[in-house]
């Protein structure tokens, strides 16, 4: 009976001892796991910062290279702007038709001013050029001294307008006359749209001519080199 007791005994011992062998077992394996956990949870953590490194730098060209663009737009901007401004002050030296009218209604007081006779002062057929613009021509014969007639036409060339006097002739009235016979014609260049322009560009306009006139205030303040 003792005997039975003490292989009992030695049973039980057994199965204890092999309970606890599993129990290494399964501890292993969950260190093992959890070794390899760690790991793979180091790596994916190391991957996230240097994608999140590289989308910040990324991130950080894009920002710069937006800012690039916006500058060259608003110099690309201040550029166009400034191109279409030299473009209106030559439109600006255009007639437009209503000035026309007045230019050669203006003419009669000119030549009476520099005693000029007016034999006749008509308009012509006009010449396109292209859709937009014209030259728009006026017809004359003045009867004058020489000198007067210089001074007329002198006078007619001050205009801050495209003008020439073209196909002129000057011829002496008559053999025994100190007055001369000028025939001639006067090209005007005149713009139909000038007027709608002038209005639609107001503001470009007087941005420009603003900085144009502070640059001419500065020069002139600006003391001279000896």
């Amino acid at each position: 009976m003792f005997g039975l007791g003490k292989n009992k005994s030695k049973v039980v011992e057994d199965e204890s001892i092999r309970d606890k062998s599993k129990f290494v077992v399964v501890g292993f394996t969950v260190m093992v796991f959890s070794f390899l956990l760690l790991i793979i949870s180091e790596i994916y953590t190391s991957l996230q910062l240097s994608k999140q490194n590289r989308l910040i730098a990324s991130t950080g060209d894009i920002q710069e290279k937006s800012d690039n663009i916006v500058l060259e737009m608003a110099k690309v901007g201040r550029d166009v702007n400034k191109s279409e401004y030299e473009y209106i002050k030559e439109i600006m030296m255009f007639m437009s038709p209503a000035e026309f009218q007045n230019f050669k209604n203006s003419i009669s007081g000119m030549a009476n001013e520099f005693n000029v006779q007016i034999n006749s002062l008509n308009e012509s057929k006009a010449d396109q050029l292209g859709k937009t613009y014209s030259i728009n021509y006026i017809e004359y014969q003045f009867l004058s001294t020489y000198e007067n007639l210089t001074f007329l036409k002198n006078k007619i060339s001050e205009t801050d307008f495209k003008i020439n006097i073209i196909e002129e002739e000057v011829t002496r009235e008559n053999p025994t006359s100190d007055k001369v016979l000028a025939e001639g014609k006067i090209g005007v260049y005149v713009f139909p749209g000038k007027e709608k322009l002038l209005k639609d560009k107001a503001q470009i306009i007087e941005k420009f001519k603003a900085e144009e006139e502070k640059l001419a205030e500065k020069n002139k303040n600006k003391p001279e080199n000896n």
